[in-house]
């Protein structure tokens, strides 16, 4: 006969990344049998999250719970609130940060939970002490835990207008892929 599983919100393991993000662990692959995993993302002002990536064999969603969070759902950023939620299907760009002067913070739901506090243990390490990684520790680091960076649209959902029409924002078109592309899009 299975049973319940309490855990304390004290009780959360809790992993430091650099010195504006905590991440709790609520709900890992041994509460939930794989099913998915939960963490309670907090992160102070100016915070950087992730930069636009995808999964190929999980699906990831945030909810929102205080503050403003910047997401991107893979055509560009948008501003989200208290209550707003983003699923992001396997194979999906997307991304985060906090842009605001307050702090902001979401639930991030994995599924299945594929060891996700292995990559935000690792991300942690890395950042530990003000260390400044490498782009190949980084990678190696991403790589390992199913994480694939994109480039994707800079463009601004709130206010359409203010972004990708200058040359400051870059080229719109860096999305489009030669055939050295090491992120091959994946279609199923």
């Amino acid at each position: 006969m299975s049973h319940a599983m309490f855990r304390a919100y004290a009780d959360a393991v809790k992993a430091e990344i650099g010195t504006a993000t905590t991440t709790r662990f609520i709900a890992l692959a041994e509460t939930t049998d794989g099913r998915f995993g939960l963490f309670h993302h907090s992160m102070l002002p100016g915070a950087g999250g992730a930069a636009p990536h995808y999964h190929s064999r999980i699906s990831e969603s945030f909810y929102v719970l205080t503050g403003e969070v910047r997401l991107h759902d893979g055509t560009g950023w948008r501003t989200a609130k208290a209550g707003d939620f983003l699923h992001v299907p396997e194979n999906a760009v997307h991304g985060f940060r906090n842009e605001s002067d307050a702090l902001a913070e979401m639930l991030i739901i994995f599924t299945p939970a594929e060891h996700r506090e292995g990559y935000f243990e690792g991300l942690a390490a890395l950042l530990a002490d003000g260390n400044r990684p490498s782009r190949e520790e980084m990678v190696a680091l991403m790589e390992k835990y199913d994480q694939f960076e994109v480039d994707a649209p800079d463009t601004d959902h709130d206010h359409p207008h203010t972004h990708g029409d200058g040359p400051t924002h870059g080229d719109v078109s860096a999305h489009h892929h030669g055939p050295g592309d090491t992120h091959p899009h994946h279609h199923h």
